[in-house]
């Protein structure tokens, strides 16, 4: 295995007193994709930030290609920087109304002093692969579709050739037909430019058709990390397979579907003891209430801090 180009170890951030994420722990390997799921509130959007050196973590270290990333300055977090970019959720609220998209597309090169007159062949190259036209780039963002926004973004984001892409939802508010369209850019992109992919998603039908791993965020706390082929189709966290069930199917002859859901995610304020999924769990016990519990090993690198967990994952062949 290639040495990771992201690593988290023990990462644990708070707003105040109130914990936000809570001793997480993974490797992303260079040309992977590592998903990270969960309800609202979770702590996705604070693990991005401190996994981007936006937020200082309370403990635990964030280290890219081998190196703290809160240790870094000058030209070495300019790297970074450039290193590191990102999709973001809402791409009309990320591109200024105020520029054209050949603006947005040249601010990058000239933030980190890339000559655009060698490079700009390239963006235009960049912006078919995308599956733009040349037209667009007099345009301003309000005047073109959300779902040619969302190319812009991920055109944006791709100018600097960045090593890492950090994908926060980038299917949201898109028409289904649209999202796998999005979808499938994304891969291609990926395999062609050698991307390493760290995603952040609701939508667990875009998880499975891009990731290598999924890691599953319950009130900031790791609950289950492993290949994406056994987390999504055989958790081993009730909390996992309940999401997994959540998701709408149009099934009518399935009446042993895992049960959904109950109440809502508690407040970080005021944790449960114990347990921090058993006031929801279906299979606590008197030992979830009172216990934390710590992650356990099953096999082929799955990961489960549960009491309970649903069964232990058979090696890979």
């Amino acid at each position: 295995m290639s040495l990771a180009l992201l690593s988290l170890d023990g990462l644990s951030l708070n707003y105040g007193t109130v914990p936000a994420v809570r001793a997480v722990s993974f490797d992303l390997h260079p040309g992977e994709t590592l998903s990270v799921v969960g309800e609202s509130g979770s702590g996705k959007s604070s693990l991005i930030r401190t996994a981007l050196g936006l937020v200082p973590p309370t403990a635990g270290t964030v280290r890219f290609d081998g190196r703290e990333v809160k240790s870094l300055r000058g030209r070495e977090a300019k790297a970074f920087r450039r290193d590191v970019q990102m999709i973001f959720q809402d791409p009309a609220a990320a591109l200024s109304p105020r520029m054209t998209v050949r603006s947005l597309l040249a601010e990058p090169l000239r933030i980190h002093g890339v000559a655009e007159r060698d490079t700009w062949p390239g963006v235009l190259d960049l912006l078919r692969r995308v599956g733009l036209p040349e037209s667009v780039l007099d345009k301003h963002p309000h005047q073109i579709s959300g779902g040619q926004a969302r190319r812009v973004g991920i055109a944006r984001a791709l100018v600097l050739r960045p090593r890492l892409l950090v994908a926060d939802e980038p299917t949201a508010g898109l028409d289904l037909s649209v999202q796998g369209d999005i979808v499938n850019l994304l891969v291609g992109l990926q395999r062609d430019f050698g991307l390493t992919i760290l995603m952040v998603s609701h939508n667990l039908d875009v998880v499975r058709a891009m990731s290598d791993r999924v890691l599953v965020l319950y009130l900031g706390r790791a609950v289950e990390v492993g290949r994406a082929e056994h987390v999504l189709n055989v958790p081993a966290h009730p909390y996992t397979r309940a999401l997994l069930a959540a998701v709408p199917r149009f099934d009518p002859g399935n009446r042993h579907r895992a049960p959904p859901l109950r109440g809502e995610v508690p407040s970080p304020r005021n944790p449960p003891s114990g347990c921090a999924f058993h006031p929801r769990c279906p299979l606590a016990d008197a030992r979830c209430r009172a216990e934390e519990p710590a992650e356990r090993i099953l096999t082929d690198g799955h990961r489960v801090a549960c009491h309970h967990p649903l069964h232990a994952v058979p090696a890979a062949a």
